[in-house]
């Protein structure tokens, strides 16, 4: 028999969003629970869960006893309303397609703004956690990491995710060469090429979790037990 382990806090739920007192409200796929990456701007916590507005359903008011969202209520700001609650110092802020933290820091580390780094490498950006460096700094995108981008005052690269087992592949571009701003502003269609054949290639080495049934990255899973590192611990709780 095999089991699907849920966490809530990494669950996917159909949340109702609103924007402003005349529309009707459109479903959206939202996480809840704390959101990483959100840092509140009042207090520097990343405690920050989502505000959902309008009628709550008995599903949403569980939720919010848990802590995972927020209920805003049903009245509606002309400018749009806040995204996110802070737990920590309880103050609603940001709003939908704000950068991260982390977001924020590689387009500055770009010199560009964030609409930029959207428009060419595409958002979800998070800090790589790696040992490797070499003078740059590396940041992933998608889940599982798809690409990677190392950055440098201004000038940048694009490769692989980095894995235990080897160096990093399929650096472009290659021999020593770096994207610069410009490339970025002026050039972007080959940057973004260069990204989404990267990350074409990353996902053919991705492998299917029968248990929890998601995608999981090679180096997470574990081809003897046929499952995700992250399922194999589950059931190996259950055998002590």
């Amino acid at each position: 028999m095999s089991f699907r382990f849920l966490s809530v806090a990494a669950a996917t739920l159909r949340l109702r969003r609103h924007g402003t007192a005349g529309d009707t409200g459109s479903c959206m796929s939202r996480s809840v629970g704390i959101q990483a990456g959100r840092v509140c701007p009042g207090c520097g916590r990343e405690e920050s869960v989502p505000i959902v507005w309008g009628l709550p359903s008995s599903d949403l008011f569980a939720l919010a006893e848990r802590g995972l969202v927020s209920l805003g209520g049903c009245l509606f700001e002309p400018g749009g309303n806040p995204e996110w609650a802070c737990g920590a110092c309880g103050l609603s802020w940001g709003r939908e397609g704000d950068p991260t933290a982390d977001e924020q820091a590689l387009a500055d580390l770009l010199g560009v703004g964030w609409p930029d780094v959207v428009r060419v490498l595409g958002a979800g950006w998070r800090r790589e956690d790696a040992c490797e460096s070499g003078g740059l700094q590396w940041f992933v995108s998608g889940e599982p990491a798809q690409v990677a981008v190392g950055v440098e005052a201004g000038r940048f690269v694009l490769a692989r995710p980095l894995v235990d087992w080897g160096a990093r592949q399929d650096v472009f571009p290659p021999d020593g060469h770096r994207f610069t701003r410009e490339d970025l502003q002026w050039f972007s269609a080959e940057v973004t090429t260069a990204a989404e054949r990267i990350a074409s290639r990353r996902r053919r080495s991705f492998r299917w979790c029968p248990t929890c049934r998601r995608p999981c990255a090679p180096e997470a899973f574990d081809r003897t037990e046929g499952m995700c590192a992250s399922c194999l611990a589950v059931h190996e709780r259950f055998d002590q």
